[in-house]
């Protein structure tokens, strides 16, 4: 049996659990200071309200035209 039927049927070779030279993690920590942080934390809050103030308009813009209160 070659390895892609061996694929196919849920079967895997010890090796492909190996990890190659050229493999880089999907994930690398970053440890940030807490002030840091924090000042992401406020650019993140600020981009919500953003949307949150778009998103109300909208919702009353269609609220306008679903009402037939648009002037066209």
């Amino acid at each position: 049996m070659n390895e892609r039927e061996m694929f196919e049927k849920g079967c895997f070779l010890p090796s492909w659990t190996e990890e190659s030279e050229n493999t880089s993690p999907v994930f690398q920590r970053q440890n940030k200071d807490l002030q840091t942080l924090l000042k992401e934390l406020d650019t993140i809050k600020d981009r919500i309200q953003e949307i949150q103030a778009k998103q109300w308009q909208l919702a009353r813009l269609i609220h306008f035209n679903r009402n037939s209160l648009a002037r066209e």
